[in-house]
């Protein structure tokens, strides 16, 4: 009996541990009402838009350098905090600038050396005359929604039991609605080799479910790379979905922060760059870059589902073994 008894322990604990791979349970921790108060604040009229190089983006910064103190991201910035300062010259005026940079360390010895990098822009266009009735640009899914699900992944990851591998490089940055400028400054002196960067997740305009559905999402670059694939493998018994048919999902690859990081050089038609990927629920329509993005178009229980999910996405792709590579011949890595 004694026998049987250590038999049947083994074989649950075997059992559970296989089961906790395939499909790991995870404790959500985001709410509904959380994200609405962050995209509120970061797309309030008193933000004016947050346009680049207005005060109210540098009010942004130190409020999503907050929130990564607040939930124990790691400053990685210049002089021990988490800005990345830099400027850039636009219309005949040099604009100052700063990308938000903090860091999950991983807890591998080895990987802790290879970085997946989450990443968001939190500018927008400002204010454009000539409504008489709104002139402000919230910019509440073009992007607080983004940068509210970077910083939902980072609060995710931080509360759970089960720490990351690889380290995550969270990147908020700012320049991407004047010519993907933050991005491509991150790339040009970034904290961490290139070559050790394995991926970059990329989200834009997550607050919406009427274009394709709750609990579905697209990723831009499946083309590219195997990293939908790899996707695909994760929590597969789950209900939300990577939706990879939508027609202009690769457009939109060259259109975001992502491709600073997929092409960070190109010779003779060959690319050197990082597999990468934007996420995304929706795709630019009447209501972006204009006074109608506002939150009240929003589905924030599914907003909340879908950042719960991509924190135990993350946390799955830092951990798992499987190579992050590109799969179209035009690309190398560094």
């Amino acid at each position: 009996m004694r026998l049987l008894t250590l038999v049947l322990t083994v074989f649950l604990t075997c059992s559970l541990a296989g089961s906790h791979q395939e499909n790991p349970q995870k404790k959500n921790c985001v709410t509904a009402d959380e994200l609405k108060g962050w995209v509120s604040y970061l797309a309030s009229d008193e933000m004016h838009g947050r346009r680049n190089g207005s005060p109210e983006m540098k009010v942004a910064a130190s409020w999503i350098a907050g929130k990564f103190k607040e939930f124990g991201v790691r400053s990685i910035g210049e002089n021990n905090n988490y800005f990345q300062e830099y400027s850039f010259t636009s219309r005949q005026r040099t604009v100052a600038e700063r990308n938000v940079i903090g860091m999950i360390e991983g807890s591998d010895p080895v990987l802790r050396n290879q970085y997946i990098v989450v990443s968001a822009h939190f500018d927008h266009i400002g204010i454009r005359k000539g409504n008489p009735q709104d002139t402000i640009c919230n910019g509440a899914d073009d992007n607080a929604s983004g940068t509210c699900t970077l910083i939902g992944i980072a609060k995710y990851m931080m509360q759970q039991a089960e720490k990351p591998k690889r380290s995550i490089l969270f990147a908020a940055f700012s320049g991407e609605e004047s010519g993907i400028r933050g991005s491509r400054n991150f790339v040009s002196v970034a904290p961490v080799p290139l070559k050790n960067i394995i991926a970059d997740i990329n989200f834009e305009m997550i607050g919406h479910s009427d274009y394709i559905g709750k609990k579905k999402y697209y990723m831009t670059g499946c083309l590219n790379s195997n990293l939908d694939n790899l996707i695909g493998g994760y929590n597969r018994n789950g209900d939300i979905r990577l939706i990879d048919t939508i027609a202009i999902a690769e457009q939109l690859f060259y259109a975001s922060d992502n491709i600073a990081f997929s092409r960070i050089s190109t010779t003779g038609g060959n690319t050197t760059g990082i597999p990468s990927g934007t996420f995304a629920t929706s795709t630019p329509g009447l209501y972006l870059h204009s006074v109608n993005d506002e939150i009240d178009l929003f589905d924030f229980e599914n907003m909340a589902d879908l950042v719960n999910y991509f924190g135990g996405m993350v946390l799955w792709l830092s951990n798992n073994g499987s190579e992050i590579k590109w799969t179209d011949p035009k690309y190398s890595r560094p």
